[in-house]
């Protein structure tokens, strides 16, 4: 392959992971504030069940982030 090919490739999956990653931060941030309306919410076991949900979703990204493979 054209090295100048693999190297847009590379970059390319560089700025995926980094996308992902702040994602993964944005959404860390929400479960926090979220969590802070526990108490007002109409449906407070709705409410908990989306979010173990979320967390679920931050522990599975936290640990494909950890498991990435060097690439370049």
């Amino acid at each position: 392959m054209n090295t100048n090919v693999e190297q847009k490739i590379f970059t390319y999956i560089a700025t995926l992971e980094k996308t992902n990653e702040e994602l993964l931060n944005t959404l860390k941030k929400c479960v926090e504030v979220l969590t802070g309306f526990s108490s007002f919410v109409p449906d407070p076991h709705g409410w908990q069940e989306m979010l173990d949900a979320f967390r679920q979703t931050i522990k599975v990204g936290e640990k494909i982030l950890g498991e990435k493979p060097t690439l370049h």
